[in-house]
């Protein structure tokens, strides 16, 4: 189940104003998309929140192909933005609300013809931008603080009755961390790691000054070869894409008698494999056969690439 934070990217935090999106998209994009735009609006209005997109669902009561959908249509309009990254090992889910792009003349002129909005839609182009009150946007603080992380690291040692000297002693071990260029996060990360791989080296928190350095080291070899083996898929991905395509182009340019043969030739291998019931045997099953046969015969010995040059 993907959790997702929500993260305000509007120019104006608050939903009133707003209110043009269902009033001009709602025709486009349909009511449904509308209203997650408005749920995941709100969820920014109230600052730091996260949401999994089964509630989502569940609580508009859709399916996971329509919420799909409503985000897709959502993503192509400019009014969210969903994205995944990895941050310390761990992927990262987010749902960027966005401040609703210009809308363009040819829109308008299209809501105006709609009598149910006509007046509200010429109240809306009779305001400009600059009258628009803005307010503030909210401080987002970290979710991760001192308080938090020197309880984290005592629960985690078993102890949940943590005293005023383990309290101030943790306070001065995160300060001095802190001052040596180290993030919150890359505390919380130590702190995590060295449960995992460094439990005996433990006794209080100032044992993390000891081990951050490595548990900091490990996480960017283990980011480093992520994203290696990332490059690397990426890499097969777009090969295995331009292969295809070749394949495509390849039978673009063969004859009606050699399409028959290749056909023939790809039912003759089907029909030597025992495991394979005749029953079974469908289109698509039959094109792959015939593009294998392409690319051992053509595209590995580079007659596909001279051909169709």
């Amino acid at each position: 189940m993907d959790e997702y934070s929500v993260i305000d990217k509007r120019k104006y935090p608050f939903l009133l104003v707003d209110k043009a999106i269902p009033l001009a998209y709602a025709p486009y994009i349909g009511a449904e998309s509308v209203c997650i735009y408005i749920l995941y609006a709100s969820m920014a209005d109230q600052g730091n929140f996260s949401f999994f997109l089964e509630d989502v669902r569940d609580f508009l009561g859709i399916d996971d192909n329509t919420l799909e959908k409503c985000n897709k249509s959502l993503e192509e309009y400019g009014l969210i933005k969903l994205e995944s990254h990895e941050r310390n090992g761990k992927i990262v889910n987010s749902c960027y609300v966005l401040q609703p792009p210009p809308f363009p003349r040819t829109l308008y002129s299209d809501l105006q013809n709609k009598a149910l909005v006509r007046d509200i839609i010429q109240e809306m182009l009779n305001l400009a931008p600059a009258e628009q009150k803005t307010q503030p946007k909210r401080t987002r603080t970290s979710l991760i603080t001192p308080t938090k992380l020197i309880s984290k690291f005592y629960s985690m040692m078993g102890n949940v009755n943590i005293d005023i000297f383990e309290r101030e002693s943790g306070k001065k071990v995160i300060t001095d961390l802190t001052n040596n260029g180290y993030s919150l996060e890359d505390i919380d990360f130590a702190i995590e790691w060295s449960f995992d791989n460094a439990r005996d080296s433990l006794e209080d928190l100032s044992s993390i000054k000891e081990l951050i350095a490595q548990a900091i080291e490990a996480r960017e070899k283990y980011i480093a070869e992520r994203s290696k083996q990332a490059e690397k898929e990426a890499k097969s991905n777009q090969n295995e894409d331009i292969e295809r395509k070749t394949i495509e182009a390849y039978k673009k340019f063969m004859s009606d008698s050699e399409k028959k043969v290749l056909r023939e030739r790809a039912m003759n291998i089907i029909k030597q494999d025992n495991r394979i019931n005749e029953e079974f045997i469908t289109e698509q099953f039959i094109i792959i056969k015939e593009n294998e046969i392409i690319r051992e015969e053509y595209l590995k010995k580079g007659v596909l690439r001279g051909k169709i040059e």
